[in-house]
């Protein structure tokens, strides 16, 4: 996994929450089952000091086996007796052991010098919640996308249903992001206002995260205000935006056409795609503005890296949104 820095700071928090809040619990469970049965205090005092023993014996050379055999037999018949004490009181037989949301790794987000499978899956979590900070991504998923908003007649100019269109750009996307890899080549989702490019791109975001994968998001007027900050000095991070755009394994950028177009902007949008483009790195483009649209407004370089390493998906209908209201 290669997630941006402040996922992993996220997914270590949570952990260190839930095992401290596991034991925090544990705490208070004791208190309660000692102030049941005193005895069960002096029955821990005495495992413990079994424990202590044991690691004294690894001194004692051949006779050390044998001792250490002896101790363990009087420190399960201990804990058989708390078991007894902790059920007349009418507590479980677990009710001192420490509930950790994950018994394998103790909630420690590590098992054997590896990542827990928890640590993993919280990984993932964190990287979907950054992403819908600023989008509904919990809402565009390839199950949430319907197909009865497009038209089911033929379109003169397609040769086909714009419904039937729509479907094969939906299977599409969808095969791309179940395959999806760094290398990857792009897409440029071109088409009208509410035809569902966010929609499928964030669609695809959300496999291409749980498959691993380090997605960043953004509308190119929120990106490019990002830059701006940064390249002025007006925003510190430890972590550089610009190095976690062009560095992300997937880049999709949202409403291109829709920013307001100056030197800074020009250039950026230019660094970014070309940079990616030198790294191989997949970058996805929605944008309301038609082909030739996007070569009246940007440069020719700029068209040229839009065109020259992505897949062009045209989308067409009516606006969803408005058929919705």
């Amino acid at each position: 996994m290669a997630y941006k820095q402040i996922v992993y700071q996220r997914a270590k928090a949570e952990l260190e929450g839930r095992k401290k809040r596991a034991e925090s619990e544990n705490d208070a469970r004791r208190l309660k089952a000692i102030s049941l049965c005193p005895e069960i205090a002096q029955i821990e005092d005495e495992i413990a000091s079994y424990g202590l023993d044991a690691v004294k014996a690894l001194g004692m050379g051949a006779d050390a086996e044998s001792f250490i055999r002896n101790l363990s037999v009087k420190s399960l018949a201990a804990q058989e007796r708390k078991k007894v004490l902790l059920k007349a009181a009418g507590l479980p037989e677990d009710y001192l052991e420490i509930k950790y949301t994950c018994p394998i790794c103790k909630d420690t987000g590590s098992h054997d010098g590896y990542f827990c499978e928890c640590q993993k899956k919280e990984v993932i979590a964190q990287a979907k919640a950054l992403l819908g900070e600023a989008t509904p991504v919990k809402k565009s998923t390839f199950e949430k996308f319907s197909l009865e908003f497009y038209p089911d007649v033929i379109d003169p100019v397609l040769g086909v249903s714009q419904r039937e269109h729509m479907a094969s750009v939906f299977n599409f996307c969808k095969d791309y992001a179940n395959h999806f890899t760094k290398k990857a080549q792009g897409l440029t989702m071109y088409g009208g206002t509410g035809l569902g490019k966010t929609h499928l791109s964030l669609a695809i975001a959300n496999v291409v995260i749980e498959r691993g994968y380090d997605v960043y998001y953004g509308s190119i007027q929120s990106i490019m205000e990002k830059l701006e900050r940064e390249h002025f000095g007006r925003r510190s991070t430890e972590e550089s935006e610009k190095d976690a755009i062009i560095n992300a394994d997937l880049l999709i950028i949202d409403d291109l056409g829709v920013e307001f177009t100056t030197q800074f902007t020009t250039a950026a949008l230019h660094d970014i795609l070309n940079s990616r483009m030198l790294k191989g790195l997949p970058t996805i483009i929605s944008t309301n503005l038609e082909m030739d649209e996007i070569y009246e407004k940007y440069t020719q370089r700029i068209a040229s890296r839009l065109f020259g390493s992505s897949f062009p998906l045209a989308f067409c209908g009516k606006d969803i949104r408005q058929i919705k209201q």
